[in-house]
């Protein structure tokens, strides 16, 4: 039997890790890449596990494979408590469930004006269109950021985040858009120093903890992980829910015979294809599974993607069954590090989704880009014809 290679830098990774997560789920449940220096685990009970295990799997080293989180700066997502708890509590009243709802009627109205700006004939790209526009602008506005200035600081955050098949390292262009992103947040950080408004970059900027205000670093780690955190998962939910039922059509016919299940199929959707396919953590201590022993200091990629389908979890996992009964999935991860855009996705995923389906029921799919990315399974662009053959 061949031996596995499970690269998150390799081409064929970007393009279809599924296979590779097949025989990792069946042969190799712990993994190690020596060539990359990491161990891997993929099934559901072991990955949920280690995501509510802080204080074994460590998540202060970073929680990427590559080195973009040194470019973001330090924020929750790279903390263990007690400092997690203390940065992510800033940020626990604008992201709350309730409040995150009260803007439902917000997004509705930038969902109809993106899709009244979307051409109904010929092909268009989605994702530049609309998937990554909605998210962008939410966030834009609970940041406190100019509209107009949504594209532009996407731009810089995407290039922080692409990446070359098989190299390891920041390319030129992420060094670029991290010193752009942070020279922009410094600049917006001292406004509300100056003049506090009723936005989050006022919170960053002005909030103490411990009785002292944020580090520079942590200032602007904070302002990175939530435009991050607004804008990514969501953008690349929409997407590739775009594509998974232009591509699935039975499995679209049977949403349009079912509207009122929009929400459970995002479930779905979000199991099948997760935003976020890796996370990497650091063991503190040796950690033995499956008779294999990870060592101390060893890094540990917790792969989400292959997790959420799980055969011991869920029947045929690799078929997308939009009626499929809801179980618990780790697209969002768990414990304390559970991703602080959960709730904006999950409002925002089926108001896009269901006015899209709306407009164009028949609607094809033409092209397929994808992102470079060594954790995110993203669209770079997503070609499709709106008014196809119904």
């Amino acid at each position: 039997m061949p031996i596995i290679d499970f690269d998150p830098f390799a081409d064929e990774n970007t393009r279809d890790p599924f296979p590779t997560y097949q025989r990792l789920l069946a042969e190799a449940p712990v993994y190690h890449n020596p060539h990359r220096d990491f161990w891997a685990i993929s099934r559901f009970e072991d990955v949920k596990a280690a995501l509510m295990d802080w204080d074994t799997y460590s998540s202060a080293e970073g929680v990427r494979i590559d080195s973009l989180l040194e470019l973001a700066g330090p924020s929750p997502l790279t903390m263990d408590p007690p400092r997690h708890r203390l940065l992510r509590n800033l940020l626990r009243k604008p992201f709350a469930p309730r409040g995150i709802y009260e803007l439902e009627g917000t997004v509705d109205q930038v969902v109809g004006a993106l899709l009244d700006e979307l051409a109904d004939e010929g092909e268009v790209d989605v994702v530049s269109c609309f998937a990554k526009r909605l998210p962008v602008t939410i966030i834009c506005q609970l940041l406190g950021v100019p509209a107009d200035q949504a594209t532009l600081l996407k731009g810089w955050a995407d290039a922080m985040l692409e990446t070359v098949p098989g190299q390891e390292g920041s390319t030129p262009e992420a060094l670029r858009g991290a010193e752009q992103l942070r020279n922009y947040w410094l600049a917006q950080l001292g406004d509300r120093r100056q003049a506090p408004r009723d936005d989050i970059l006022t919170t960053i900027a002005t909030t103490l903890v411990d009785g002292e205000p944020l580090s520079v670093d942590e200032q602007v780690g904070m302002c990175n992980l939530v435009f991050e955190a607004g804008n990514a998962t969501t953008g690349t939910l929409i997407a590739n829910s775009i594509l998974a039922l232009g591509t699935h059509r039975q499995q679209k016919d049977w949403l349009a015979a079912n509207p009122h299940a929009i929400n459970e199929s995002i479930e779905e959707l979000l199991r099948w294809e997760s935003p976020v396919q890796t996370l990497m953590r650091v063991a503190k201590k040796p950690v033995t599974l499956h008779g294999v022993e990870i060592p101390a200091g060893a890094r540990v990629l917790l792969v989400l993607g292959a997790a959420n389908r799980d055969p011991r979890v869920w029947d045929s996992p690799d078929e997308l069954r939009l009626e499929r009964p809801l179980v618990r999935h780790l697209a969002f991860g768990d414990g304390i590090h559970h991703c602080l855009g959960a709730p904006l996705a999950r409002l925002e995923a089926p108001i896009a989704l269901r006015q899209f389906l709306t407009r164009y029921p028949g609607y094809e799919v033409t092209g397929v880009t994808r992102f470079h990315d060594v954790s995110m399974r993203t669209l770079k662009a997503l070609s499709i014809r709106p008014r196809g053959g119904s």
